[in-house]
């Protein structure tokens, strides 16, 4: 399967990078990484729009605060598909911020593609 969309993959854990890496690339999805929300802002500023896989807890700038930050630029939050992942309790907490989806962590390949499901009619 070849994908059009565009996956952000936005945690400070190497290893939940790879995971989702290895997953995403076999189902053809074109990827970039970050390790915190202030590396993914600076993706998220261009042109391109992208599914966003957001963790929660990360160091230089978390998920709830880039959550906020894409929020108060219309422009930006309206380009962008956030899902929000991390474990089932902090999930629980994170309704106010307005997420597209929310995975939990940890996760199987049926959890990431099923949260991608929604959003293949984007366009790229």
């Amino acid at each position: 399967m070849t994908s059009q969309l565009n996956v952000l993959i936005v945690d400070d854990d190497p290893l939940i990078r790879e995971m989702m890496i290895d997953i995403l690339e076999f189902e053809g999805y074109r990827l970039r990484t970050a390790r915190n929300g202030e590396e993914a802002l600076q993706v998220l500023l261009g042109e391109e729009r992208y599914v966003v896989f957001l963790d929660l807890m990360m160091p230089v700038m978390d998920g709830s605060t880039l959550c906020r930050r894409l929020a108060a630029q219309p422009e930006l939050r309206r380009r962008h598909r956030i899902i929000l992942m991390s474990a089932m309790d902090r999930l629980a907490g994170a309704s106010p911020l307005q997420a597209d989806g929310l995975m939990p962590k940890p996760f199987s390949v049926e959890d990431v593609l099923q949260a991608l499901a929604p959003f293949h009619s984007l366009s790229p």
